[in-house]
């Protein structure tokens, strides 16, 4: 059954993207949807305020600049956005040297990754991540500190969501092996 809400919003996003081939003042309620939500992503990466606000910046001019080569796939324009977020994110690591960061803290207050670490020290949990590839960590954010569904993992990691949910379950079993490992 489809969501008459869900549909009422892409069939908006659809007409302010379209609006904002022609006219780049029709991209602000683009840019007023996504705004907030992109910045918590690149902050909760980045640890910064003032570099996560020059990197949404960057995503949505980015955006902006490219919105006459975006193609309409009926999926939320926010995915499009996720995705030059993760690159301009990138791309600032890979020149700068420094390193990723993730709250932490957020993820105690939020799900305990499906039972598998419900009781794990904070330092243990900064172990277990530090031991993911930079892949893995990005597919965990997405699910547990981001929220996203399967369905949108997928789509910001061009995957298909019956994989997504196999290479999670994988690796929230990695993950609980790793922390039976450590207290052997």
């Amino acid at each position: 059954m489809i969501d008459d809400n869900n549909y009422t919003d892409l069939t908006k996003e659809k007409d302010w993207i379209e609006q904002s081939k022609i006219d780049t003042a029709a991209f602000e309620p683009l840019y007023t949807k996504y705004n907030n939500e992109i910045y918590r992503y690149i902050f909760r990466r980045t640890g910064r305020e003032n570099l996560s606000e020059e990197l949404c910046a960057e995503t949505f001019y980015k955006a902006l600049s490219n919105i006459k080569k975006y193609t309409w796939r009926e999926i939320p324009f926010g995915n499009w956005l996720y995705t030059i977020a993760a690159n301009e994110i990138k791309k600032h690591f890979r020149n700068s040297k420094e390193m990723f960061i993730i709250e932490i803290d957020k993820m105690q207050e939020q799900v305990p990754l499906e039972g598998i670490i419900e009781q794990v020290e904070v330092e243990e949990l900064v172990w277990v991540l530090e031991q993911l590839s930079d892949f893995e960590l990005h597919l965990i954010e997405l699910k547990y500190f981001e929220e996203k569904t399967f369905k949108e993992v997928g789509l910001l990691l061009k995957m298909k969501e019956s994989a997504v949910k196999m290479r999670t379950y994988r690796l929230l079993l990695t993950m609980r092996e790793l922390i039976s490992s450590k207290h052997d």
